[in-house]
């Protein structure tokens, strides 16, 4: 008992409190309903990337995934994320060699990834509302209901999807809308867990999941949550040496095994405390100093105040203060955007703390 004379009976308390009435994240992600276009004339999406020549590494793409006669079709109605030859070799892909010899299955789900089907998203539909707009692509997730969504957004400085700067938009064609993109766009692999649980950054992390979960049923876990496909939330995860600065705070060891001496309620308050229940990528954070709920729910919960640039994302919660002082910090994103197939990961290098401890 002697150790948790250093954690606030306040932080213990009030965290017990909100981590019992998390805020469920589990939510469908919508399917696109096709409109139908009878009457196209012109030059087709096949068309236009056979005639222009900066996209012939996209032709061999689609050429090699077999849905030439696809793009080529008026009877189908789409809007197409097309990387031309430079945002190929900026995302590795040297030569249409490299991608003549792609397996035939790795071709197709790059193409379906760049595509939205049945329906037209122009420029002007891409809105800087928060959270992300969600837009089914053409990859089954559970086929056939739910799809692996894209994710436009817009700044003054411009518009995205996902992380991914839009460079052109609204080239029109007879079957849909083509909008230039920066880098190829490559579709998730793995659950938001998956990823923590494969990183040795994230062995602190995984940790605190696996305690704040103690006693709680399957399918009300946090890692419940974190692996569900048809979630789509909003991670900042902490290194490890960032829990391991809050142990040594608190007079404990620098270990995994110390989250055993801190109470589970409190341990799930803080990890809920950085998750936010919907998907953003950083484009799409709002600009300039904002509060938003994360999964200890809104007002009056504990709010993550966040602090965006054009250059940088920087998090805090109120308990961040500098030790021995009143001054408030914030964490800074060391790396963000980490895509996974129901949300996004933005690592910090401090632990988020709701309270003071």
């Amino acid at each position: 008992m002697r150790l948790f004379k250093n954690i606030s009976g306040k932080l213990a308390l009030a965290l017990a409190v909100i981590s019992a009435g998390m805020v469920s994240c589990n939510e469908k992600m919508p399917l696109a309903e096709p409109i139908p276009n009878p009457s196209a004339t012109g030059s087709t999406i096949a068309d236009l990337v056979t005639a222009d020549t900066s996209y012939s590494f996209l032709l061999a793409l689609i050429n090699r995934a077999g849905l030439t006669s696809f793009f080529a079709s008026r009877d189908n109605n789409m809007t197409v994320f097309a990387p031309n030859n430079n945002a190929f070799r900026l995302s590795g892909i040297p030569s249409t060699a490299v991608i003549n010899g792609l397996p035939v299955a790795t071709a197709q789900a790059l193409v379906n990834y760049h595509l939205i089907p049945g329906e037209q998203f122009t420029a002007a539909r891409i809105t800087t509302a928060f959270p992300n707009v969600q837009l089914p692509s053409n990859i089954n997730l559970l086929a056939p209901y739910v799809k692996l969504s894209l994710f436009p957004s817009r700044r003054s400085a411009g518009a995205w999807v996902n992380q991914i700067p839009i460079t052109a938009t609204d080239i029109k064609a007879a079957n849909g809308v083509v909008h230039s993109v920066a880098a190829v766009l490559n579709p998730p692999a793995t659950t938001l867990l998956g990823i923590a649980a494969a990183d040795t950054n994230f062995q602190f992390l995984v940790a605190a999941i696996v305690r704040a979960d103690s006693g709680v049923a399957a399918g009300s876990r946090l890692q419940d949550a974190l692996n569900n496909p048809l979630a789509s939330l909003t991670v900042f995860a902490p290194v490890n040496n960032a829990f391991r600065a809050v142990f040594v705070a608190l007079g404990l060891p620098p270990e995994t095994s110390s989250f055993n001496f801190i109470p589970v309620s409190v341990v799930r308050g803080i990890v809920a405390f950085h998750v936010l229940g919907v998907r953003a990528f950083s484009p799409n954070l709002p600009l300039g100093d904002s509060q938003v709920p994360t999964l200890i729910g809104p007002p009056p919960n504990p709010q993550l105040q966040l602090r965006v640039s054009s250059t940088s994302v920087q998090a805090r919660g109120a308990g961040n203060v500098v030790p021995g002082t009143t001054t408030q910090f914030y964490a800074n994103v060391t790396t963000a955007n980490v895509h996974a197939i129901n949300g996004v990961i933005h690592v910090v290098n401090a632990v988020l703390l709701p309270l003071p401890l």
